[in-house]
């Protein structure tokens, strides 16, 4: 009898920082009653994938599922595909941390029983240099989307085998995820998944199909836990599936041992269909959008569409300033750190994927995550003697001046403002400048995404297929950055500017500071920085800016002074934007010359004194972003504005410390 063989894997992943009611509520509604079906069913097979961070919650939380899995490994039902333990993407480290973190999870998997030879790539991420790091951890196959073969050229009907790929001379199998049946499962009704399988039967005894993704669709996606386990979507496909005689379930393995892949091919750097779409700058995905939509209206899609890329994963790092920062950093100190055991781990940990990227899932405007990835950074940092730098820390051709002792570590870029974006706390381990602007994204106009299939009404909705309208309450409180956010940022503004205009950015910016170079020059635990710039009116009147900012033990203390060249009325404003996440502020102005923040479940408390009396325009930076539960407008920071009248001249100066 022709038959079709099947291969079905899940990817079970929470990211390191999460809430612990959210690794619960996956747990309770995904991960328990998935493998608890699974045992029901003797004769089915599933690949699986536990990342680090799970594991270690399961383990200290859940220790009972530990022997489920160990059950299901021992009955031939469970094969462990491995990764990186903390779920990076493995293109994004380097090749030493790469097989530290593959090893690591290699070595979990023998705690379940198991001798991993394969790797779920994370967000299906490739570049082919990945393919001597896996050989040297002793993987046999990786798992990788349909998306990157048709990208090198192979046609639909040729993605039913896996291949090999070859990199410096090493070969490694590489198995396509079918896209289709990503669609189909478990949104549709098991029927149809059957229907398609059906459809694949062939007279070659070697032609698979391969399903892997999510295991998160499996009752956390919002609708399939009624749609998966109530009403038995689960149960029924496991029944289907194996007792259908014209399929015949594998694991990976063994397909391996009965079946050679088909020949060479070289994939191209690449990840699945929609990534492709999110991690392109906000206008050319919106762009991308609807060419796709084009393309699909005219017929030509599914001719056209292995021509169809968009960007790749590392343009996120272009895309999002703050992402790109965050990950240098890790970088720095990855390399400082390499001999340091105790030191390394916390860098392996920074290296968790979800906090440099943003699509349906990614959490680079998830603030709980990023505070961990800085956790880490500065923990492993913390290792190192305390030293002055002068260093292009993030790649941009710009050099950061890095000014670190044994309580903090503070890098200043003098060519944007000569301002502070990191302050971090060694005590605390965590960064006060932890804040992302509030930028357009492409969905704030385009309300659908580009996915590669077309909606059904039969089953349960894929998160892609949500249409939404932004809720008119947050439409009103709405606004982009023009400038990056950091600590003394320097504005001349308006007398008759208001706290609503200034927040709402719909002011006016008189000065030429905020983004714009400095001079500089480093003392012993100091810099100076200073620029002769303007305010522009009706003319440009000359200013100086001179500020010298010094680190102490308790925070910095920074001294201002302001000359104009000719006298003009206005209000000079120094901004401190500091990351208070777990308190939701609301605008307000008051005059003082001190004031705490105070932010328990993040940055902690902190007090600002002033040696004068200023206005404070106070305001929360909300950014508006999509996720799998719908719209989420999250609090990423707050804005201190410290402001005083000038004419003239202007002295003063401003202390932040640490409580």
């Amino acid at each position: 009898m022709e038959k079709i063989n099947f291969i079905f894997g899940i990817h079970n992943h929470q990211p390191l920082g999460n809430f612990g009611w959210v690794f619960e509520e996956a747990y309770n509604h995904s991960y328990r009653p998935f493998m608890e079906i699974l045992e029901e069913f003797p004769m089915m097979k599933v690949n699986a994938h536990f990342s680090g961070p799970l594991l270690e919650w399961i383990e200290e939380n859940k220790p009972d599922y530990i022997d489920l899995l160990k059950s299901l490994v021992k009955n031939g039902q469970l094969e462990i595909v491995v990764a990186g333990f903390y779920e990076p993407v493995l293109a994004a480290i380097p090749k030493e941390d790469r097989i530290a973190q593959v090893e690591l999870l290699k070595e979990y998997a023998r705690k379940l029983g198991y001798e991993a030879k394969g790797v779920w790539l994370t967000e299906r991420v490739w570049q082919p240099e990945l393919v001597k790091s896996l050989k040297e951890t002793g993987i046999e196959y990786v798992v990788v989307d349909d998306y990157h073969f048709m990208s090198a050229g192979l046609s639909k009907e040729e993605l039913f085998w896996p291949y090999y790929t070859e990199d410096g001379g090493e070969v490694i199998a590489v198995f396509p995820i079918d896209e289709k049946l990503r669609y189909l499962i478990p949104f549709r009704p098991v029927e149809k998944t059957i229907e398609y399988l059906e459809t694949l039967v062939d007279s070659d005894p070697s032609k698979v199909a391969v399903f892997h993704d999510d295991g998160e669709k499996f009752g956390v996606w919002p609708g399939t836990y009624e749609w998966v386990y109530e009403k038995g979507w689960l149960r029924n496909f496991f029944d289907a599936i194996t007792s259908n005689e014209k399929i015949n379930l594998l694991t990976y393995t063994e397909y391996l041992e009965m079946f050679t892949p088909r020949g060479l091919v070289y994939l191209p750097i690449a990840s699945y269909f929609e990534m492709s779409e999110w991690s392109l700058p906000a206008k050319q995905a919106k762009l991308f959008v609807e060419f796709v939509k084009d393309l699909k209206k005219e017929g030509k899609f599914e001719k056209y569409r292995v021509f169809v890329r968009g960007g790749i994963w590392k343009n996120f790092f272009f895309k999002y300033p703050e992402s790109n920062f965050m990950h240098k950093r890790m970088l720095m100190i990855s390399k400082a750190v390499r001999n340091n055991p105790e030191a390394r781990r916390y860098i392996l940990r920074a290296q968790c994927n979800d906090a440099y990227w943003h699509g349906i899932f990614g959490g680079v405007y998830l603030p709980h995550l990023r505070r961990t990835i800085w956790e880490n950074i500065i923990k492993a940092q913390s290792y190192l003697r305390p030293e002055n730098k002068v260093v292009d820390v993030d790649f941009d051709g710009r050099k950061e001046v890095m000014l670190e002792n044994e309580s903090f570590i503070a890098t200043i870029k003098p060519h944007y403002g000569g301002s502070i974006f990191e302050l971090s706390s060694k005590r605390k381990a965590v960064n006060y400048n932890d804040v992302i602007p509030r930028r357009w994204e492409h969905y704030h106009e385009v309300p659908d995404a580009a996915t590669p299939e077309e909606e059904s009404g039969e089953g349960v909705a894929s998160i892609h297929e949500f249409g939404k309208a932004i809720p008119e309450e947050i439409k009103r409180e709405l606004a982009y950055d023009w400038q990056l956010r950091g600590i003394l940022q320097d504005h001349f503004i308006g007398v008759n500017e208001s706290l609503d205009r200034y927040r709402l950015v719909r002011y006016h910016e008189l000065g030429d500071f905020v983004n714009q170079a400095y001079d500089f020059k480093i003392n012993e635990n100091s810099i100076m920085l200073w620029r002769n710039g303007g305010i522009y009116v009706e003319r440009k009147i000359p200013v100086r800016i001179e500020k010298n900012i010094e680190l102490t033990k308790e925070g910095f203390l920074a001294h201002y002074r302001v000359s104009l060249e000719t006298p003009y009325e206005a209000l000079f404003g120094v901004e401190l934007n500091l990351a208070v996440h777990s308190i939701m502020e609301k605008p307000e102005e008051f005059e003082t010359s001190e004031f705490e923040v105070n932010d328990p479940y993040g940055i902690g408390r902190v007090r600002i004194d002033l040696d004068r009396k200023g206005k404070v325009w106070k305001f929360p930076i909300k950014t508006l972003s999509q996720s799998e539960a719908g719209w989420d407008f999250i609090q990423q920071g707050v804005s201190y504005t410290l402001l005083f009248p000038i004419e003239k001249e202007l002295k003063f100066e401003i202390r932040f410390k640490e409580l």
